[in-house]
């Protein structure tokens, strides 16, 4: 009993384990044959594709248009690169007396200026204006890259409102002259300085020729002549600098405005500037000078009209009517008021002369004939300093 007990269960066993084996197979036998024809293999088997990023080379993207630039403005540009490096700002330091008014003179307080200047030669000479520099007791250059350097004062011109400083050193940047001969109205004109001070240093305005051979009264006796008028921007601490044309040559030395206007500037034309600035490094300038009269040119068109305003009778058809006499070398020769000038240096008085075209220096005699009444005489005066 016992062994058909265990024969039983033993045969149990093997069919169990005969019918499981036969389960696997039939299993794996189903999911190969769904792997093979449904395409799940190859599902599980390839990964699937992954989706590439575009990089930002491969986006495309919007170019934006290119910037531009018309001929004027790209020669203005040039200009300013040109030169820029070349332009100085210019402090200065000046005493003032401080007066009291019980006790007079109490001291004296320093005062600061500022201006611009030009360096036009390689070893540190630089032009400015005379008025940029006058009474200075201390005088800096700042150079374009920021240096600041202690300058010289070589010599001045003030009746032309010109100034030469040095600054130790060599190979500085250098501006090209050009020439002022020739200018012609409307043609560009570029002018570079420091107006106000360090904060707006170099500053770059442009405009026109607006006129040649301007002249401007600098004082009752005394004016600046042949000046080129532009409405370039010359603002307070621009004087000095240069007034450049087209190619970034100097044609000018900016030096004056008109406060109650706008675009009204004044420049020292460079060809004068040039000449007195190589007189000054030489030691050869010589003032302006002058023989101390004032007058009144006439012709036939005006003769009657100042003869009736005067009362007087004018000895000859054409001349200068000296209407005042100054202290000074007329005075001294003993010109008189209503004296008549028909010839000066032997050459008659034609319709437009005037003293100008002599460019009298210091120094100089001038002979003259010389009407008073009906009588002519002649005189010799040697001019003198511009009072």
């Amino acid at each position: 009993m016992a062994w058909h007990y265990r024969g039983a269960g033993t045969i149990s066993r093997t069919s169990l384990f005969t019918l499981l084996l036969m389960a696997a197979f039939m299993g794996g036998l189903l999911v190969l044959l769904a792997v093979r024809f449904t395409g799940l293999g190859q599902a599980l088997v390839v990964p699937p594709p992954v989706q590439q990023q575009e990089t930002p080379a491969e986006t495309p993207t919007k170019e934006s248009p290119p910037i531009q630039i018309t001929d004027y403005e790209k020669a203005t540009i040039e200009v300013v690169d040109k030169v820029g490096p070349s332009v100085v700002m210019i402090t200065t330091t000046s005493l003032v007396e401080v007066k009291d008014f019980f006790f007079g003179l109490v001291g004296y307080q320093p005062v600061q200026g500022l201006g611009s200047g030009v360096i036009f030669r390689k070893d540190g000479h630089i032009l400015t204006n005379y008025h940029v520099i006058e009474k200075a007791e201390e005088i800096l250059v700042v150079l374009n890259d920021g240096r600041e350097i202690p300058a010289q004062l070589v010599g001045a011109d003030p009746d032309n409102d010109l100034a030469v400083l040095k600054i130790e050193g060599d190979n500085y940047p250098v501006a090209q002259f050009g020439s002022s001969a020739g200018l012609r109205v409307g043609q560009m004109a570029i002018a570079i300085g420091n107006p106000i001070g360090e904060g707006l240093k170099n500053t770059v305005t442009a405009g026109v020729i607006s006129a040649v051979n301007r002249s401007i009264a600098t004082g009752e006796k005394s004016a600046l002549r042949d000046l080129i008028q532009t409405d370039a921007s010359i603002n307070p601490g621009n004087s000095g600098g240069p007034l450049l044309n087209s190619k970034g040559e100097v044609i000018g030395i900016n030096t004056a405005i008109i406060e109650e206007a706008q675009g009204i500037g004044f420049a020292i034309p460079i060809d004068k500037a040039r000449e007195i600035a190589d007189l000054i490094i030489k030691g050869e300038l010589r003032r302006p000078g002058a023989i101390g009269i004032s007058y009144v040119p006439f012709d036939e068109d005006n003769k009657k009209f100042l003869e009736q305003r005067l009362r007087i009778k004018l000895p000859v058809e054409q001349g200068f009517l000296i209407t005042r006499v100054y202290s000074g070398p007329a005075a001294r020769a003993g010109l008189k008021a209503g004296d008549v000038i028909v010839a000066i240096n032997g050459e008659p008085i034609k319709e437009g002369a005037n003293f100008t075209g002599l460019d009298l220096k210091v120094g100089d005699r001038v002979t003259m004939e010389l009407y008073r009444g009906n009588r002519k005489f002649q005189v010799e005066i040697t001019a003198g300093p511009l009072e």
